[in-house]
């Protein structure tokens, strides 16, 4: 199923209200979303659209403390996302990154977890999956926080912005989450993020159980894909 732009920035709206509302994202964060969702919008019937979030102006969630008692802020950015829908059998995205960055109260990196699509240069993938989960990256802002290790790629399905508000939502400020899961107008519009997002990845992962001769994560191996 195709998913129009103008489905998709009101979708991004209904979620950007719902979780002000319950008060899972600061007003800046509201903003943020918002602008996305017209920015989205304004491509109307088309099946093709781009989406970047600025770390100068994240969606930011409303303070939240960590086990040890200590306030931390989750923010989402983007770097950049291509959504391309051309058929059902491809992958519907030309570009993905995006990322999930904890600061604790002295805006001080906590933790980093981001969602990509495998980097293409000279014609051949690096290793790993497809999309991929992956902890750490760049801390742009306090390269010494910088994780050393640039590995595991953890074999993910991809999301965009709000798919991964949901995540956010759900482990973070999971009282506030087990109401609005119960709003049929939030699960209408994750919905519809869900069909774009896991359809191609899940034919994939079905189309692979039953072939003895390879595995899943070879299918999903970037070098597959070329």
């Amino acid at each position: 199923m195709v998913v129009k732009a103008s489905d998709a920035g009101t979708a991004l709206s209904t979620v950007a209200h719902i979780l002000v509302t319950h008060d899972v994202v600061q007003p800046e964060g509201f903003n943020a979303l918002l602008r996305v969702a017209r920015d989205i919008g304004r491509e109307k019937n088309a099946v093709s659209w781009s989406v970047s979030v600025d770390r100068g102006d994240p969606i930011l969630f409303k303070k939240t403390k960590d086990r040890s008692n200590n306030w931390i802020t989750p923010a989402i950015v983007s770097k950049g996302i291509e959504i391309a829908q051309s058929d059902e059998i491809q992958l519907p995205f030309k570009a993905l990154d995006i990322a999930l960055e904890i600061d604790d109260d002295f805006n001080n990196p906590v933790s980093r977890w981001h969602l990509d699509l495998a980097n293409k240069q000279e014609g051949a993938y690096q290793s790993g999956p497809i999309t991929h989960l992956q902890y750490g990256g760049h801390h742009h802002a306090a390269r010494a926080h910088d994780h050393p290790l640039k590995v595991p790629r953890w074999c993910h399905p991809p999301m965009e912005v709000a798919l991964l508000c949901e995540v956010v939502a759900a482990n973070f400020y999971e009282e506030d989450w087990l109401k609005l899961r119960e709003d049929p107008n939030w699960c209408d519009a994750i919905s519809l993020y869900e069909r774009l997002c896991y359809s191609h990845y899940v034919d994939q992962l079905q189309n692979s159980l039953f072939v003895s001769s390879t595995t899943a994560l070879n299918r999903m191996w970037a070098s597959s894909h070329d």
